[in-house]
This record gives C-alpha cells, structure tokens and sequence, in this order.
C-alpha cells in the first residue's frame, strides 16, 4: 500500500490557529522567571513563529539531505545535526544539536 508522501504547505496566512498548543506554549512562557506575564496575542505569535522556525529547520534539513543525494522517506538526527553544522544560519543551534559520534570517538576524546 502506498504512503501518502505529500508534503503539508505552511499556512499563507494565520487566523487565530496554530499546530502547537497555546496552553503548552503558556506554560513553557511562564516557567521564565523573567516573564510575570503573557497575553493571549504574544502566546500565539510566540505559537506561529516557533512554527515558522520548525518549517524553515525542516526545508533546511531536507535540503542538505537532497544535496547528499539520499533518498529516504524520514530525515533522521544525524540529518538534523549535519543541517545544523553546515548551514551558517543556523549555527546557534550546534551546542543543541552536536553531531553524534561513536563511543570509540568519545572514548579517544576523554583519554
């Protein structure tokens, strides 16, 4: 039977729903000690632009997995982490998501 591989296209434009859900995204705001309080419109901005940075990780990432010329039908970790060290816009994230190594390289690494 066959999958259904078509890709879901980001929104054009936002009317008051998002993917992830507010309450969560509330409650991850007010874990800040900074933050005392949060409206209902920052939350959901909040919301949206974690969507569109997701979206633009993911476009990223299959996009240097193309490059390689792999063929898969999931993008893995290791293919999040090569995104992450290859592509300058998302540099930041290298200490989020370093790229795996084995044990043996670890172990070399500690001695």
């Amino acid at each position: 039977m066959p999958y259904n591989n078509t890709p879901i296209r980001p929104p054009t434009e936002y009317n008051g729903t998002v993917s992830l859900p507010l309450a969560r995204v509330k409650k991850i705001i007010a874990a800040d000690e900074d933050i005392s309080n949060c409206s209902n419109n920052a939350a959901f901005m909040i919301a949206v632009a974690a969507e569109m940075f997701v979206q633009y990780l993911v476009e990223q990432t299959h996009n240097v997995v193309k490059s390689e010329r792999k063929v898969r039908r999931y993008l893995q970790y290791k293919d999040v982490a090569n995104a992450v060290a290859r592509i300058d816009n998302l540099e930041f994230l290298s200490d989020v998501v370093p790229r795996t190594t084995t044990y043996k390289e670890f172990k070399k690494e500690k001695a």
